[in-house]
C-alpha cells in the first residue's frame, strides 16, 4: 500500500493492529497516493487496542476538506465547517477529517477559530483523553501515541490530554464521556486520575453549555452500561448529576441498577422510583427525551408503586403483556414481593374478543355507536376475567349484563387497573 506523509511524531510498530478492511484501505490508499498524510485516528485504535473490532473508523488526513472531496467521487459534507468530509468506500461510511489548530471555546462546545494544519501531534494534542490521543499509521503499521494512551488502556487509568481542568472547559460534554469511558463494560471500572476527578467537579457548570439532547446522548449510554450503579453513583457524589437533572438522587437506589437487565426506561424507574410522579415529568421533559422514553418511564414508575390483586390476575395478564416480566424485575430489585405478579404468567395473554359489533347487535338490538362500543369493552372484560373460550359462554355474560341503563361511559373496560 502507498506511504503517505510520514507523521511528526514518533511511532511504535504495531503490525496489524487494524483488522483488514478493504473499504478503509481504499479510502487511506486515495488519500496517501495523492500525496497526503491519512492515519486513521481515536476510537477505532483505542478499541483495536483492547482487542474490540471497532464499530467505525475515523480517518485525519493532512488534506483540506475541499481536496478530500476533489479526491473522491462519493462524498458529503457533514461537518465541512470543521474539517469534516464524510466518504463512501464500497458500502462503508467513513468521517475524514482535517488535521486542526484550534484557538477558544466560547460557547463550550465548538472552537471558536479553526484553522487547517499539517501537525499529527498538535491534532492529537487537543483531544479529549489518552485512550482516544492515538493515530495509526496503516501503511507503515506504525502507533503514534504521544501522551500514552496505549499504556493507560493497558493499566485501565482514565486521564485527560494534557490539563485536564482545560480539556473539559473547551467542551463540557467530555465531562459526560469521562463519566461513559469509566464504565469498561465486563472489564470492570476504570477510575480517572486525580486531575481529571478534580476538574470533572470543578467544571461540572460548564455542562450547562452543552444542548440537553447531547447530554441526554451520553446519559443514556451510562444508565445502561454494566456498571451504571457505579459510575452514576459517583456522578450523583460528585454533582454532575444533580447540575442534569436539578437535585440529588438518593444513596440507596444506585446498587438496585445492578439487579436489572440493559433496559434503559427499567433502570430509569428504579433510579426515580422515590419520586413523584410530578417530579418524573419535570426531569423527562428537561431532558427532552423521546416519546416512547417518556411514556414508558412513567408507566413502569407507576407499576413499582402497584400491583395486582388476586382477583385481577387474568385482567393484569392481558393489559400488561411482557411488561408483566419487567414489572416483576423492578419489585425484586426493590426486595419486594412479586409472588402475585408470577403467578399472573399462569394466565394467557394478547386475548381475542369471541364477540363482536355484529354479534351484539343481533341479541340486543343496538346501533353502531358509544353504546355497542362500551358494551362490546364490558363483555370483553367479563371474558379476560372469567377466562371464557366459548361463544355460549358470552351469551350468558350478555344476559348478566345490566347494558339497558346507566351510563355507558361508566361501564367496565378491558384495562388494568
Amino acid at each position: 500500500m502507498e506511504e503517505g506523509l510520514l507523521a511528526d511524531v514518533a511511532g511504535l510498530n504495531v503490525p496489524s493492529l487494524i483488522p483488514k478492511n478493504e473499504d478503509l484501505a481504499h479510502v487511506l490508499e486515495v488519500l496517501c497516493t495523492t500525496g497526503y498524510g491519512a492515519w486513521i485516528v481515536g476510537g477505532a485504535v483505542r478499541d483495536c487496542i483492547l482487542g474490540e473490532l471497532p464499530k467505525e473508523y475515523d480517518i485525519c488526513t493532512t488534506a483540506t476538506p475541499e481536496q478530500v472531496i476533489e479526491s473522491f467521487e462519493d462524498t458529503i459534507p457533514t461537518g465541512i465547517k470543521y474539517g469534516t468530509v464524510t466518504v463512501k468506500s464500497g458500502n462503508s461510511m467513513f468521517e475524514v477529517t482535517t488535521l486542526r489548530t484550534e484557538a477558544g471555546y466560547g460557547d463550550g462546545r465548538r472552537p471558536d477559530e479553526v484553522e487547517w494544519g499539517s501537525s499529527l501531534r498538535i491534532d492529537l494534542s487537543r483531544r479529549d483523553f489518552t485512550m482516544n490521543a492515538m493515530a495509526y499509521d496503516y501503511a507503515r503499521e506504525l502507533l503514534h501515541d504521544p501522551f500514552g494512551g496505549k499504556s493507560d488502556l493497558e493499566n485501565g487509568f482514565l486521564k485527560a490530554v494534557g490539563d485536564s481542568s482545560q480539556r473539559l472547559s473547551e467542551d463540557g460534554l467530555r465531562i459526560m464521556r469521562a463519566y461513559r469511558f469509566m464504565d469498561r463494560q465486563k472489564k470492570g471500572i476504570w477510575l480517572p486520575d486525580s486531575d481529571l476527578s478534580s476538574a470533572l467537579i470543578d467544571n461540572r457548570a460548564m455542562l450547562a453549555m452543552v444542548s440537553i439532547e447531547r447530554v441526554w446522548n451520553e446519559l443514556s449510554r451510562i444508565i445502561n452500561g454494566v456498571n451504571a450503579n457505579i459510575v452514576l453513583s459517583r456522578m450523583n457524589d460528585d454533582g454532575v448529576l444533580p447540575a442534569i437533572i436539578g437535585f440529588p438522587l438518593p444513596k440507596e437506589v444506585f446498587p438496585r441498577l445492578a439487579k436489572l437487565p440493559d433496559d434503559l426506561e427499567a433502570r430509569m424507574a428504579i433510579l426515580f422510583s422515590g419520586l413523584s410522579a410530578n417530579d418524573i415529568t419535570v426531569i423527562l421533559e428537561r431532558l427532552k427525551v423521546p416519546k416512547a422514553v417518556f411514556s414508558r418511564v412513567k408507566f413502569l414508575h407507576f407499576l413499582i408503586h402497584n400491583s395486582p390483586k388476586q382477583t385481577e390476575l387474568r385482567l393484569y395478564r392481558n393489559a400488561l403483556g411482557a411488561e408483566v416480566l419487567t414489572h416483576s424485575i423492578l419489585k425484586e430489585a426493590l426486595g419486594e414481593n412479586n409472588d402475585l405478579i408470577k403467578k399472573s404468567l399462569e394466565y394467557p395473554s394478547e386475548v381475542d374478543c369471541l364477540v363482536n359489533g355484529e354479534w351484539i347487535m343481533e341479541r340486543t338490538g343496538l346501533e353502531p355507536g358509544i353504546k355497542l362500543g362500551r358494551l362490546k369493552d364490558w363483555l370483553f372484560r367479563i371474558q379476560i376475567e372469567r377466562g371464557y373460550n366459548d361463544l355460549s359462554q358470552m351469551e350468558t355474560a350478555l344476559c348478566t349484563v345490566p347494558w339497558a341503563n346507566g351510563d355507558p361511559n361508566d361501564w367496565p373496560r378491558p384495562k388494568w387497573p
